[in-house]
């Protein structure tokens, strides 16, 4: 069985959806699951709270890439 748990507020999660990245964030406080399968660690999940950085690619080519990198957040 897939397990997730939160490695803040020690939720727990089960069930096959865990393995969908819509699926990997902590409902109760927003951190990335650690997912677990028959007790091993498979993954770190994923939350777009703790994302490190990412790019937004523009539709006009003229205009230049907006990167956006992790500022820190109070919790």
């Amino acid at each position: 069985m897939i397990e997730g748990k939160c490695t803040k507020c020690g939720q727990s999660y089960w069930g096959w959806s865990l393995l969908n990245p819509r699926n990997q964030s902590c409902g109760k406080c927003g951190i990335a699951l650690t997912i677990f399968e028959d007790g091993k660690k498979i993954l770190d999940g994923y939350s777009p709270f703790t994302a490190e950085e990412y790019k937004l690619k523009s539709a006009n080519p003229s205009l230049p890439e907006t990167t956006t990198e992790k500022t820190p957040r109070k919790v």
